[in-house]
């Protein structure tokens, strides 16, 4: 009608979806009392819900006890370590101060002894009586020992025997303490034994294990009152 005002309805683009006006891109309205991301409220706590980075970083407190145990666990493994060697060496010791009280061995100490000191008749416990002559032989009469053939098996000796003899002296290899050993070599025959010396200068031994020394069975020589 004349002179009435007719407003004429602008038609509105879809919601949702942005309109392209003088070139620039432009988003739909946001709801009242939301910024711009649209999960937070206006005077709301941004970090209420999702803290900023540096309030979960460490305390320096934290930072130095960090440290310290990073110096610490390199220590307590070379401790441990070295506590694990003290504890092989004494177990070893150990087995050896046993195995020492458990397998018998003559009194004394390892003896080294001339051929002039070594020379003359030696008796067993049984009465088993070994001669041995300056020229380098010996005569036998039922002695204890071990005996071995040539091809190192166990071997019974000729009862009476006879054969030569020798005088070894060696330095132990630990110790090296000298100490000599007689060996008997029968004949005819491959048989042959050994004899090691021990004890003082006053009261030599010769002696040896019979079979293994596990067992503890000895065989032990003494001089003879008389020599020849």
């Amino acid at each position: 009608m004349p002179g009435d005002s007719h407003v004429v309805p602008v038609p509105r683009a879809p919601e949702g979806r942005r309109a392209q006006l003088g070139g620039m891109m432009v988003a739909p309205p946001r709801p009242r009392g939301t910024t711009a991301g649209g999960d937070v409220k206006r005077g709301e706590d941004p970090y209420r819900t999702n803290p900023p980075p540096w309030q979960q970083w460490p305390s320096a407190e934290t930072s130095r006890r960090r440290r310290r145990i990073a110096l610490l666990v390199p220590l307590v493994g070379v401790a441990g370590c070295g506590l694990l060697f003290l504890l092989g060496v004494g177990a070893f010791a150990v087995l050896l101060i046993v195995s020492r009280l458990s397998v018998p061995i003559p009194d004394g100490e390892p003896l080294a002894m001339s051929t002039a000191e070594i020379r003359g008749t030696w008796v067993d416990e049984r009465g088993g009586r070994l001669t041995l002559r300056e020229n380098g032989t010996f005569a036998s009469d039922g002695i204890c020992g071990d005996f071995s053939d040539g091809d190192l098996n166990a071997a019974v000796a000729p009862d009476p025997g006879a054969g030569t003899w020798e005088l070894h002296t060696t330095h132990g290899p630990s110790s090296g303490t000298p100490s000599s050993e007689v060996q008997l070599a029968f004949t005819p025959g491959t048989v042959w034994t050994e004899y090691e010396a021990r004890g003082t200068k006053r009261d030599p031994v010769l002696w040896m294990y019979i079979g293994d020394p596990d067992n503890g069975e000895l065989c032990v020589l003494e001089r003879a009152e008389t020599s020849g």
